[in-house]
């Protein structure tokens, strides 16, 4: 039996510096081409510079890619990290270039779908051009008042996790507006690769299911972690109380020691209840955030149900955005807290270093889920809308 399928074009434009996102974009392209074209009768087509622009002469590079790639995608996808891009005749780099004339295009017809990703990672200082990072600020400062709605990542995960979740919101979208003008056949014995994850038979409930499972564990472990911050805290306090009722009295030194050494005893027992749980933190985020994003893929089976489950699942996401928010602002100003102990002992001061790089890292994981969830939180928008 053969089916149609619609061609939906991707345009990837970016710099250099974010090849390893370029080839992921790919793979993930690939991967969910399987579920889209046979549940949405949808396939997403990459464009890219490296495999569909041949060598030609022109007025310079970015022209010969323009007139090739031409104007006729329906998706532009732009990823900028610590490099802008080489300048062209018509625009300070090709990359602007690219977005401009799709921006003008999805103004004037409503098409691109136009999507902006930009890379929040440490880069090594021997790589920086602060010329092209205020270019990159002054860019991304732009964009909102272009109307336009940009996401950021830390790492390959979320990278992935939102981008997943993004195109699965507009390949249903997709699937409802565009006539298939642009089609191709193809049987249902075709021969397809298989894809290359462990849980490839998982279907919408299993996803649920393991979401909801994983958020309960990570639950678990922010409580762990809180009952151990506020824990901390109460001590910190009253060895402060302590050291304080001291003063004004006869110099007692070896008290002030035991009372010091008291507060590092408790500030190392932090560190070591954060060191244990902040990898089952790590762990349980991946994999609820990759399990939820799996879900959304497979939901325009249901797409024409109630989408009252949709709607709550949506309320409860708003909450933990908020409750993470919160906690990273209560997180750093403990942290703040801890690193204006004053030097005291070795023993303090090495209980100080360890308890600041455990809460720096459960900050940045923190920031992470904040990230995650506010761009999937965009792409149950979409679909609620559709």
């Amino acid at each position: 039996m053969t089916r149609k399928a619609i061609i939906v074009q991707v345009f990837v434009a970016s710099p250099s510096d974010v090849q390893r996102e370029r080839d992921l974009l790919e793979s993930i392209i690939t991967e969910l081409n399987q579920a889209w074209s046979r549940s949405l009768g949808v396939t997403f087509e990459l464009i890219r510079w490296e495999t569909c622009v041949r060598p030609a002469l022109g007025s310079d590079p970015q022209a010969i890619i323009n007139d090739q790639v031409g104007d006729k995608y329906d998706i532009f996808i732009g990823i900028l990290w610590g490099c802008f891009g080489t300048p062209t005749p018509r625009a300070m780099s090709g990359t602007l270039e690219e977005f401009e004339r799709a921006y003008k295009r999805s103004k004037s017809t409503g098409a691109p779908e136009v999507m902006f990703y930009f890379k929040d990672a440490p880069i090594a200082p021997s790589k920086m051009d602060p010329v092209q990072l205020q270019q990159i600020q002054s860019f991304r400062a732009s964009l909102p008042e272009k109307g336009s709605i940009y996401s950021t990542f830390e790492d390959e995960l979320s990278f992935q996790t939102s981008l997943r979740a993004h195109l699965a919101a507009l390949a249903q979208k997709f699937s409802i507006v565009i006539t298939p003008t642009r089609s191709i056949a193809f049987t249902e014995n075709a021969c397809i690769e298989p894809i290359s994850i462990d849980v490839e038979d998982l279907g919408f409930l299993d996803y649920v299911e393991l979401y909801e499972s994983r958020m309960a564990d990570l639950t678990t472990i922010l409580t762990v972690i809180g009952n151990a911050t506020v824990r901390v805290g109460q001590q910190m306090n009253q060895r402060t109380q302590e050291i304080t009722n001291l003063q004004g009295k006869r110099s007692d030194t070896t008290t002030a020691r035991r009372l010091v050494k008291r507060a590092a005893d408790d500030m190392d027992a932090y560190a070591n209840i954060l060191a244990k749980q902040l990898p089952l933190m790590t762990s349980s985020r991946e994999a609820a955030l990759q399990a939820l994003t799996q879900a959304l893929i497979l939901y325009q089976d249901f797409r024409n149900t109630d989408k009252s489950d949709l709607q709550n699942l949506y309320t409860n996401l708003t909450g933990l955005l908020r409750a993470a928010c919160d906690s990273g602002k209560s997180l750093a100003g403990f942290r703040g807290s801890i690193n204006c102990l004053p030097r005291m002992t070795g023993d303090l001061n090495r209980a100080k270093r360890a308890v600041l790089g455990q809460l720096d890292f459960m900050l940045g994981e923190i920031d992470s889920i904040r990230h995650n969830i506010d761009n999937i939180l965009k792409s149950i928008e979409t679909i609620l809308e559709s």
